[in-house]
């Protein structure tokens, strides 16, 4: 069972909320209960895929009732118009003062699923004070939430990311040696695969509370690594709580990394859960020195 105290206070996971109160009401024959939450959750402007929904055995309950297929409908048609309307986006700060020789270096954040640019930015700007472009682009995935997105597609990411780096290197100068790719949950994933993959040339890696449980991502990065294909040149710099469910999967990971000759070192954080660090400027700056570092 996830941590509804936590879903509950985020306003970008009533989605979530919303359906994991239905699953439950559908669990116990409570079908027009199960019902009326979804009716609901529509009423706010949450949607839904349909094969999200057909595809959930906790809602099998449902499925064959006339109501639910029409609520089912609705929100396919709810998904697929936000869908199509959703575009790219990005917010970036620039240092005040001026570039080196070499150019401004570049921090690209990915934000963390059922989250937003506008959410996650406040988090890695005050980098910018250090000299760094720190860039945060919204992906056009759309979650289950109004407001709220996802990187669940790493082609599309990739592409995304490329058109954002194009933009911010438009926009200001940007040191191409000092790019880092840094992300929160799955952006951290993200960010960890679309380097190790060179889909994203950049210099290091910050994850931070990567969305990492054992199988099957850390599986497939394992291996990735071990294959001997990936830039080992890329240094990493990781921060996972020691509540976190992805925290055995990050220690893995990161073992696996330096094992196979990357840089890399992990912060586990006594007390924290998944989430930001309370002292993320302080985490940024030892991340940015140890990545870019010599």
């Amino acid at each position: 069972m996830p941590d509804m105290t936590r879903y509950r206070a985020n306003p970008h996971l009533r989605g979530f909320v919303f359906l994991i109160e239905a699953q439950e009401h559908a669990q116990a024959g409570r079908t027009e209960e199960a019902l009326d939450t979804l009716e609901r959750a529509l009423a706010e402007g949450c949607r839904y895929r349909r094969e999200w929904l057909d595809g959930d055995p906790r809602l099998a309950a449902l499925q064959s009732l006339p109501r639910y297929e029409q609520l089912a409908e609705r929100s396919a048609a709810r998904y697929s118009e936000d869908a199509a309307a959703a575009r790219p986006h990005l917010m970036f700060a620039i240092p005040d003062n001026l570039p080196d020789a070499f150019g401004y270096p570049l921090l690209m954040v990915l934000h963390g699923n059922n989250s937003n640019s506008s959410e996650t930015a406040p988090h890695w700007t005050p980098l910018a004070d250090a000299g760094w472009v720190v860039a945060v682009p919204q992906s056009s995935e759309i979650g289950a939430t109004p407001g709220s997105f996802v990187w669940n597609d790493r082609d599309a990411t990739a592409a995304q990311i490329d058109l954002h780096l194009e933009r911010v290197k438009r926009s200001t100068s940007i040191d191409v040696g000092r790019i880092v790719l840094a992300g929160f949950s799955m952006g951290g994933l993200q960010a960890i695969a679309l380097a190790l993959t060179r889909r994203i040339k950049v210099r290091g890696i910050i994850p931070v509370a990567a969305w990492l449980p054992p199988v099957p991502h850390v599986r497939d990065l394992r291996a990735l690594v071990e294959s001997g294909t990936t830039n080992k040149m890329i240094r990493a710099f990781g921060v996972v709580g020691e509540k976190d469910e992805s925290v055995d999967g990050a220690r893995e990971l990161f073992e696996v990394f330096s094992k196979n000759g990357m840089r890399a070192e992990l912060e586990v954080r006594a007390g924290l859960g998944h989430e930001v660090p309370g002292d993320m400027n302080e985490t940024l700056a030892r991340a940015v020195a140890f990545v870019t570092a010599p």
